[in-house]
Parts: C-alpha cells; structure tokens; sequence
C-alpha cells in the first residue's frame, strides 16, 4: 500500500512541477520565439514512457536472473 501511495505522490510532484515550470518559462520577457505548449507536454509524455519502459525492462530482467 506504502508504493501506491508513494507513486501518487510522485505524479503529484511531477505534474505539479511541469504546470509551475511552463508558466514561469512562457510569462518570462525574452527575446526570440516561444514554445509551444502543447510541445512541452508531448515532450513530457515522451519521457514518462521511456522511463516506465526501462523500468519495466529493468524489472523483468531481475525477474529473469532470480529464476536461473
């Protein structure tokens, strides 16, 4: 129960810190173009399924090495 609560707190945290770190950026006076943000949230995604996925990697090839 300690890790679903513990990977809740962690999407917070990220989705929280995404939402914060997009709107500072964007209200930011600089010069040149700026993102979009739909960009920034593809972006974010990419990287939440690479990460679950070598994880999963990483997972099932302990998985593996313990059975043999």
């Amino acid at each position: 129960m300690f890790l679903c609560y513990l990977s809740l707190g962690v999407l917070v945290f990220q989705t929280t810190s995404l939402v914060l770190t997009m709107r500072y950026s964007r209200t930011l006076q600089a010069e040149g173009p700026r993102y979009l943000a739909s960009s920034a949230v593809v972006v974010a995604e990419v990287m939440k399924i690479l990460t679950c996925v070598l994880l999963v990697f990483k997972e099932h090839s302990e998985m593996n090495l313990e059975t043999n």
